[in-house]
């Protein structure tokens, strides 16, 4: 029973080991999904800005 229960447990913690694997893996494209995003928000913005500033006539 013993024997059972080992190799139980070696499959729990391999399981939980991938599991909290993959999640990582999910977590950094989530975080580089949400960098691009920035980025391309920003970038928006800046462009936004210029135009609008380029429109107002200077006093």
């Amino acid at each position: 029973m013993d024997r059972i229960a080992a190799r139980a447990m070696d499959a729990l913690v391999w399981v939980v080991f991938v599991v909290l694997f993959v999640g990582a893996a999910l977590l950094v494209k989530v975080a580089a999904l949400l960098l691009v995003v920035l980025v391309v928000l920003a970038l928006g913005l800046g462009l936004t800005l210029r135009l609008l500033r380029r429109r107002r006539p200077t006093r």
